[in-house]
């Protein structure tokens, strides 16, 4: 025999172990188990141990998949693994690569709605004190939907007839499949952005539960929630519920019930208002019955007699001193034209003239009118006015 031996490195040995475990089953193969210790660091891989009650098996599932999953794996959650088992060549580590996890009982859907709700549910996405009002009489409305839909027919038919005064704003959009949450997030921000609308309608009519899953996305939740504008959901029919009705300020259980919702029937707003004027022209004439019923109730009682009584005395009065008044006036008026004749009568045996026929004359040097001897010189010459004439002098001595 020889005496040459191979000797391997740790590595080479991991290495062939880990060839031989992934190469057991070629493919690969489903385990079964519950979840323990599970870990997510910020790399975005899965570490976590599956365990059958009895024996345990660490398990790891790269980013590649794990950001796939449609719901968040949690600890005592019951679980069929699809995967490979190998081993970690840097510690000899066995374990099982996980490229596929089911839930098992509760479906991957079921688990990541629930899970969704959970969460929002907690941040206060559904709370009341968040919902804003719908506006009594909206004229523009946003529309969210598939542009060929059924549901974009129904919503547009029911506004017809109910409110034909509403304009419909159509934002169409992807309405299931990939992409579509991410659409319909654009759309509203879109007509949110438009800032001529007074509400938004999102929603879709009915389908398969697949169908409907863009309606549960947690984007297209914060989105409804962050918009300035009022929003109906009307997604699938009346049995259906998803998150973006849970956020919306009013959910509707039909794309037709939304549009029923959002605005008033124009009918029975007519005969609503018929109403309130008939209701008001019967309260106006009950109450003007009754005032005039009181105030003629008032007028026949005893204490207003009086009052009128002692208005028409006073009026009588006030005729009796107008009389009195008149007459006073009278009789002052000529005693007074009596006592302006007497005076005229003496200021005219006081004129000038009545004076000049008694004897009297007056003397005048120039235009000045002379009351005493002593204002004249010898020389001086002067007028004499006598009551018939003037004649002219010189003084002599």
């Amino acid at each position: 025999m020889s005496d040459e031996r191979r000797i391997f490195s740790v590595s080479e040995l991991n290495s062939l172990c880990r060839s031989a475990l992934e190469n057991v089953i070629p493919g690969g193969l489903w385990l079964g188990g519950e979840i323990r210790n599970l870990k997510s660091p910020a790399s975005g891989h899965l570490y976590f141990a599956i365990t059958d009650g009895t024996c345990t098996i660490d398990g790891v599932m790269w980013r590649s998949v794990a950001s796939k999953l449609s719901f968040a794996p949690e600890n005592g959650m019951s679980i069929e693994a699809f995967g490979t088992p190998t081993l970690y060549d840097k510690t000899g580590r066995y374990q099982f690569s996980v490229r596929k996890l089911v839930p098992v009982g509760e479906g991957a859907r079921a688990i990541a709605f629930r899970q969704l709700k959970e969460k929002l549910e907690a941040e206060g996405l559904f709370d009341s004190e968040y919902k804003k009002p719908l506006p009594a009489f909206p004229f523009r409305i946003g529309v969210v939907t598939s542009g060929s839909g059924a549901a974009i027919r129904d919503i547009i038919n029911v506004l017809a007839r109910r409110a034909p005064y509403v304009t419909v704003v159509l934002r169409p959009a992807k309405v299931q499949g990939d992409g579509a949450a991410r659409d319909i997030v654009e759309g509203i921000r879109e007509l949110d952005d438009y800032g001529e609308l007074d509400l938004l309608i999102i929603g879709r009519g009915g389908g398969s539960e697949e169908d409907l899953w863009c309606f549960n996305d947690e984007g297209l939740a914060r989105a409804i929630f962050d918009s300035g504008l009022p929003i109906i959901s009307a997604v699938g029919h009346e049995i259906d519920f998803s998150i973006s009705d849970m956020v919306a300020d009013v959910r509707a259980p039909t794309p037709s019930a939304a549009a029923e919702i959002a605005v008033r029937d124009i009918g029975e707003l007519l005969d609503e208002i018929l109403g309130m004027h008939r209701l008001a022209g019967r309260a106006l004439s009950l109450r003007t019955s009754r005032i005039l019923e009181r105030l003629k109730m008032l007028l026949s009682r005893p204490a207003w007699e009086a009052p009128l009584r002692r208005i028409r005395e006073h009026e009588q009065r006030l005729d009796d001193l107008l009389s009195a008044s008149r007459g006073a006036q009278k009789i002052a008026m000529g005693k007074s034209i009596s006592r302006l004749n007497t005076a005229m009568g003496r200021l005219s045996g006081l004129g000038v003239g009545t004076t000049l026929r008694r004897g009297f004359a007056i003397i005048l040097k120039g235009e000045q009118i002379l009351s005493s001897a002593r204002e004249l010189r010898t020389e001086d010459k002067i007028d004499i006015r006598f009551s018939d004439g003037k004649r002219s002098a010189k003084v002599v001595e």
